[in-house]
């Protein structure tokens, strides 16, 4: 996203919410962490927290919005459920492959962590799709956690951005301002 694009941007949260200031270091924060996002994403992100909440957006809700926008064919947990008893009961005890080859890449991490024979031999599916749902739950936080950040945090790599630079300004406009 360019500095113009993101300027865009911040005018429509100040036009949704007049009391959201901008300035040079909200843009500067702002930029370094959302440059990556596409634009339309990003417009689209922030459209669809302008619908839903009366408050202003912050750059992680933002980063919510669109991981959410780039991925709605996720299923829930009661679908990755559904997917896991469809794939038992096709696939059975001795297709393993097959049967999470079948499920969705967050419903094969959740029935490899229990693991296909323990899932096939279980005698309470009550307590066993309980355990299910949670730890599908876990994942798919994190997984969405993930999906939120920034390529270069995601893969572990040191931010390499301006911080330094907005943190400096801050201090000058402190000064200037007479803060503490």
């Amino acid at each position: 996203m360019t500095p113009v694009e993101m300027a865009r941007l911040l005018a429509v949260v100040t036009a949704a919410y007049p009391t959201f200031e901008v300035d040079e270091i909200r843009h500067g924060v702002w930029m370094e962490t959302l440059s990556d996002l596409d634009y339309q994403l990003a417009s689209q992100a922030l459209k669809r927290h302008v619908t839903l909440s009366k408050w202003p957006p912050s750059v992680a809700e933002i980063r919510e919005h669109a991981a959410a926008l780039s991925n709605p064919s996720r299923p829930t947990g009661s679908e990755a459920w559904g997917e896991l008893m469809h794939a038992v009961r096709r696939y059975g005890l001795y297709a393993e492959a097959e049967g999470l080859a079948s499920l969705s890449p967050e419903a094969g991490r959740v029935a490899r962590q229990i693991g296909w024979r323990e899932i096939n031999m279980c005698e309470t599916i009550e307590v066993l799709r309980g355990q299910f749902l949670r730890m599908y739950q876990q994942i798919d936080e994190r997984t969405a956690r993930e999906v939120g950040l920034p390529r270069e945090l995601r893969n572990g790599a040191r931010c390499t951005g301006d911080f330094e630079r907005i943190g400096e300004g801050a201090r000058q406009l402190q000064e200037v301002s007479g803060g503490d």
